[in-house]
C-alpha cells in the first residue's frame, strides 16, 4: 500500500514543550557501521573526501555490549531503537545477533532497521525476521541498473535487489517491511515502475523527498529538488532543533552524537567509553548543548549551523524557549 512517510511517525508524541528536559531519551539511533556499499550522489557516507572527515569502521561486540549494559543498569525502557545512522548496518556480520540481545533484555519496545538492500538474500532474511525486529525499512536508489549507477555510482544486478525484497517479505511474519525511494529527479516513468515492482512486496511503500543534513552548507544533498519535507510539504524555519531533547545516536565507535544527522562528528557529547549514557544524557555537555539551541546560538557548532533537516521535522520547540531554558539553568 502507498503512503506518506509522515504517516510513520509516532502519532502521540510527548509534548516536548511542557516536558523537557525528560529524564531519559525516548529513543536511540545505535550505528552498527558508518561503512557502506553505495556512493549515494546525496549522502555524505557517498563521498568520499567527506568520509574521511570522521573516523570509520565497524561496531564491536564489546560496545554492543557496553550500550546494553548501560541501558539495563539505567533501568529504563526505550521507546524505540533506530539500528542505523550514516552507514549500511548489514555489512556488520554480527549485527542480528546484538539486536536479539537488546529484545531478550527487555530495554526496548520496538526495534527498527533501514537497509540499502543489497545484502537482502534468504538465509540473511530469515535471521532478520526472527531476530526481534519490528520493522525493517528498504531504501531503494533507482529502478534500473542503469538509474542505481547514475544515483548511487554503483553497479548491481537490480533483479536480484527486488527477489532479495520480494523474499524478506515473504518471510516476514509480524515484522512490517516498508520500502521507500529517494526521489532524486525521478521521471513519471520511474516513479511507476517503482509502485509496480515493490509495493506488492512489502506492507507500505512511499516515495520520499530528498532532505538536507547537518551542515548543508558542505553540499547540495537535494540535487537541485525543490525544498521540501520528506512528504513534499513546505520546510518549516526553526530556532531549536528538538532531537537532543528526546534522543541520542550512538556511533560505531561509541562516540555519542545529538542526532543522526552528525555524519562529520561535529556535536560529540560523550563517550560511553568513557561514560554510562545516563551519565552522558544528565551530564554539563549536554546540558549546556541544549541551552545554546534555546539560546539561538546553534550556529556555534558546525554540525548545527545551517542544517537543514531540523527544517523537516514535526516537533517545535520555539515557542516554549524561555519555559524550557528556565527549567534547565
Amino acid at each position: 500500500m502507498k503512503i506518506q512517510a509522515i504517516e510513520l511517525r509516532e502519532d502521540k508524541r510527548i509534548d516536548l514543550g511542557k516536558e523537557a528536559p525528560i529524564p531519559a531519551p525516548l529513543s536511540l539511533y545505535i550505528e552498527p557501521t558508518s561503512l557502506c556499499n553505495l556512493r549515494c550522489s546525496f549522502c555524505p557516507t557517498g563521498d568520499t573526501k567527506l568520509r574521511q572527515m570522521r573516523p570509520n569502521g565497524m561496531m564491536s561486540d564489546m560496545t554492543f555490549s557496553r550500550i546494553l549494559d548501560d541501558l539495563y543498569d539505567w533501568k529504563i525502557k526505550l521507546k524505540r531503537i533506530n539500528w542505523y545512522k550514516d552507514g549500511e548496518s548489514l555489512l556488520n556480520k554480527i549485527f542480528p545477533e546484538q539486536v536479539a540481545r537488546f529484545k531478550t533484555a527487555g530495554v526496548v519496545q520496538e526495534q527498527w532497521l533501514k537497509t540499502n538492500g543489497l545484502l537482502l538474500e534468504p538465509e540473511l532474511n530469515e535471521e532478520l525476521v526472527t531476530c526481534g525486529l519490528d520493522f525493517i525499512g528498504v531504501s531503494i536508489n533507482g529502478t534500473d541498473a542503469q538509474s542505481y549507477l547514475r544515483v548511487t555510482r554503483t553497479k548491481l544486478g537490480y533483479e536480484k535487489l527486488v527477489a532479495g525484497v520480494a523474499d524478506l517479505y515473504e518471510r516476514r511474519g509480524g515484522v512490517k517491511i516498508y520500502v521507500k525511494i529517494a526521489d532524486s529527479g525521478l521521471t513519471d516513468e520511474e516513479k511507476d515502475k517503482f509502485l509496480n515492482d515493490f509495493c506488492h512486496i512489502s506492507d507500505n511503500c512511499s516515495i520520499e523527498q530528498l532532505h538536507g543534513w547537518s551542515a548543508s552548507d558542505t553540499k547540495d544533498w537535494k540535487l537541485g529538488t525543490n525544498p521540501t519535507t520528506f512528504e513534499g510539504y513546505p520546510l518549516v524555519e526553526k530556532i531549536v532543533c528538538p532531537l537532543p531533547f528526546f534522543m541520542m545516536a550512538i556511533n560505531w565507535n561509541g562516540t555519542v552524537s545529538p542526532c543522526n544527522e552528525d555524519w562529520a562528528h561535529n556535536a560529540i557529547l560523550g563517550d560511553i567509553n568513557k561514560q554510562s549514557l545516563k551519565e552522558i544524557w544528565e551530564g554539563e555537555t549536554m546540558r549546556q548543548f541544549r541551552i545554546m539551541h534555546l539560546e539561538d546560538r546553534r550556529h556555534e557548532n558546525k554540525s548545527c549551523n545551517g542544517c537543514d533537516y531540523l527544517r523537516t521535522l514535526p516537533d517545535n520547540l520555539d515557542e516554549h524557549r524561555d519555559q524550557v531554558l528556565e527549567r534547565l539553568k
